[in-house]
Order: C-alpha cells, then sequence, then structure tokens
C-alpha cells in the first residue's frame, strides 16, 4: 500500500527494467569491482578510525602554537558541529534507506566515507575528539555499513541479471 503512495521513479535507474540495466555493457568482473567499493570504504573508514584513536587525547588547540591559534581564530562550537553531525548523519541514513528500498543505483561510498572522516577533523578542531570519538565512529559503522549493503545488494542483482542473460545465450545456442 506504501508503495502506491509514492511517485514511480524513473526506470532508468532501476534493476531489471530492461532498458536501463547497470549490466549493459558492463563486464562482470567490472560488476565485481564495483560490488566491493562499500567494503572497501568501510575498511579504510576502520584504518583511518584506528589512527584517529591514537590522537584522541589531542586538540588543535594543544598541538598548534598561541600566534597560529590567534591567527587561525576561534574553533567552532560543539554544540555546532554535533549539529551538523546529526544532521549529516540522518541525511546519510535517510537517502542510503530510500536507495536500497526502491532498488535505484548506490551513491558513492566516497562521499560517506569523506564525510565520517571529515568529523573526526571537526572534533579534532573544536578539542572535543575524546568525548565525541565514539558516536562518530559508530555512525561511520551504521552509514558505511548500510552503504556497503545497499552496494552489494545492487551489484550482486546486477551481476546475476548478467550471468542469467549469458546463461540463456549458451542454453540457445
Amino acid at each position: 500500500m506504501l508503495r502506491k503512495l509514492i511517485p514511480t521513479i524513473s526506470s532508468e535507474k532501476r534493476i531489471g527494467s530492461g532498458t536501463a540495466n547497470p549490466s549493459r555493457g558492463t563486464s562482470v568482473d567490472g560488476l565485481y569491482h564495483q560490488l566491493r567499493s562499500g567494503l572497501w570504504g568501510l575498511l579504510i573508514f576502520l584504518a583511518v578510525s584506528i589512527i584517529v584513536l591514537r590522537f584522541n587525547d589531542r586538540s588543535l588547540v594543544g598541538t598548534l602554537p598561541a600566534n597560529i591559534m590567534e591567527w587561525l581564530g576561534s574553533t567552532p562550537s560543539t554544540i555546532l558541529v554535533n549539529c551538523v553531525f546529526g544532521a549529516s548523519t540522518v541525511s546519510s541514513l535517510i537517502v542510503i534507506g530510500g536507495r536500497i528500498y526502491h532498488n535505484l543505483k548506490p551513491g558513492k561510498t566516497s562521499t560517506h566515507l569523506w564525510f565520517r572522516v571529515f568529523f573526526y577533523v571537526l572534533y579534532f578542531v573544536s578539542g572535543a575528539l575524546s568525548d565525541y570519538f565514539n558516536v562518530v565512529f559508530i555512525s561511520g559503522l551504521v552509514v558505511l555499513g548500510l552503504q556497503h549493503y545497499n552496494v552489494w545488494n545492487y551489484y550482486m542483482l546486477a551481476i546475476e541479471t548478467t550471468t542469467d542473460k549469458f546463461n540463456s545465450i549458451k542454453v540457445n545456442n
């Protein structure tokens, strides 16, 4: 019933629509390469998180000399960083969830990855990295995990569609 209330999305980005199949013109190896992009994003985020954990107790104010900090100006307020962080996380989850629900082509994993890394930097600059490391880490795992599922689900279906077409061609010949 809910699908009837939501407007129909163009079939150009849907899987299995025949006219705009993501596997058309793409080799199975290329589809497998794209399938792994979500996992690579998750692994890079884990590596960055390990590096950030090493510098968890430091801040930009304590690292740079006073004259450079005076030249740079004041650090961003933690409340503002929290607001941007919350809005970004909720928006990412909504967008990824919508793409999963409608079987749409997933967005770039690198966008979600660099947003999560950017929040590590923002909390480092504001001096609250030690307080918010766990929050950024868990939300990053959730967002990038869901993104990986979206990428994996979409390209596995494309690979199955492609291999089914190849198998039907072999059977007919």
